[in-house]
C-alpha cells in the first residue's frame, strides 16, 4: 500500500512538472488602446465553419483547417474589432492560407503580414490571424497593429517557412504572387492544368505557384516537392502527357492559350513553366529552376 502511494506521489509530481500547453484563449489581451475584450468567445470547427464564413469554409478546410477562435473588442465611439485566430494544424497550412490572397506582404508582424484598409492579416507557427475593424479610423489602425504585435508575442513561431519556397529563384520573383498549397483545387490559380488531380497533390507534398516579372510578360512557375521520387515521376509523366511535352525534355511546346510550356523532373521535384514570350524564354526560366532544384538537399 505504501509502495502504491509512493508511485502515485511520483506520478503527481511528474505531471506537475510537465509544461502546460498554452490555451488559445490566453493569446488574447484583455484590452488594447481603449478597446476591451468582450467576455463571449466563439469557437468553430470543420463541421460548422460555414456558419461563420459561409462560402469560404471550403477554402480553409482545403488548407487543413482545424479550429477557429473568434473574439471581439469594443470601445465607445469606435467600430468593433473582430479577432479571428485560425488553428491550421501546421505552419505550411498557415502560410498557405495567408499567401492565398496576399497582395503586398511584409514582415512587420508575425512571420509574414499584410495590412489593407482596416484588415491586418498575419501567420505565425500553426496559426493564421485576421484582425478586422471597419470602417477604419486612425485610432483603430493603431489598435489593430498593437493587437497584432501582442498576439504574435504569445503565438509560438514555426522553425521555418515551407522548404519548397527555397526552390524559387529570387531574381525578378513577384513575392505577392506566391501561392502555396497541398490540395489540387488550387493548381489552376494562374493557368488551367486540369480539373482532376493529375499531379497527385496532397498533404505529403508541397506545391507552389508563382509569377516572375519579365517586362511585359508574367510567366508562371509551378513547383511540386514530393515525398519520394516514384510519385514525382508519375506526376511528371501525367503533366507531360497533358501538355504534349516529351518526358525526356526538349523544346518548349505551345499550349492552347498561346503560352509556351516546358517541364523538368529533378530528384523528387517537378517543375514547369508557362511563358507567353516564346520557347527560348520558357527554357531559360526552366534552366534557372533546375539550378535551385539541383542544389536542393533532400
Amino acid at each position: 500500500m505504501v509502495k502504491g502511494a509512493g508511485c502515485i506521489c511520483i506520478l503527481l509530481l511528474t505531471i506537475a512538472m510537465m509544461p502546460l500547453r498554452a490555451s488559445e484563449s490566453d493569446f488574447f489581451p484583455a484590452a488594447v488602446r481603449g478597446w476591451v475584450l468582450s467576455p463571449e468567445a466563439e469557437v468553430y470547427r470543420r463541421d460548422n465553419l460555414y456558419e461563420y464564413i459561409d462560402g469560404a469554409a471550403e477554402l480553409y478546410i482545403s488548407y487543413g483547417f482545424g479550429k477557429l477562435f473568434t473574439r471581439r473588442y469594443q470601445r465607445a465611439g469606435q467600430p468593433e474589432i473582430t479577432a479571428d485566430l485560425f488553428d491550421m494544424g501546421g505552419p505550411g497550412s498557415a502560410f498557405g492560407i495567408f499567401a492565398h490572397s496576399q497582395e503586398d506582404p511584409g514582415k512587420e508582424i508575425g512571420q509574414d503580414s499584410e495590412y489593407l484598409d482596416g484588415l491586418l492579416r498575419f501567420w505565425q507557427g500553426r496559426y493564421y490571424v485576421s484582425l478586422l475593424c471597419s470602417p477604419e479610423t486612425p485610432e483603430s489602425r493603431l489598435a489593430l497593429m498593437e493587437l497584432g504585435r501582442r498576439l504574435a508575442e504569445k503565438i509560438p513561431s514555426a522553425a521555418s517557412r515551407p522548404r519548397a519556397l527555397s526552390l524559387l529563384p529570387p531574381t525578378r520573383l513577384l513575392a505577392a504572387s506566391i501561392r502555396f498549397f497541398q490540395h489540387h483545387a488550387w493548381q489552376n490559380t494562374y493557368v488551367f492544368i486540369s480539373s482532376g488531380n493529375i499531379l497527385d497533390i496532397g498533404p505529403d507534398c508541397e506545391a507552389i505557384l508563382a509569377k516572375y516579372d519579365q517586362g511585359e510578360q508574367r510567366p508562371v512557375v509551378l513547383l511540386v516537392l514530393y515525398a519520394d521520387r516514384a510519385i514525382a515521376k508519375r506526376a511528371f509523366a501525367s503533366l507531360c502527357s497533358r501538355f504534349n511535352f516529351p518526358v525526356n525534355g526538349g523544346e518548349a511546346v505551345e499550349s492552347a492559350d498561346k503560352k509556351y510550356f516546358a517541364a523538368v523532373l529533378e530528384k523528387r521535384i517537378v517543375a514547369a513553366v508557362w511563358h507567353g514570350a516564346g520557347a527560348e524564354q520558357a527554357l531559360e526560366l526552366l534552366s534557372a529552376l533546375q539550378k535551385t532544384m539541383a542544389a536542393f538537399e533532400n
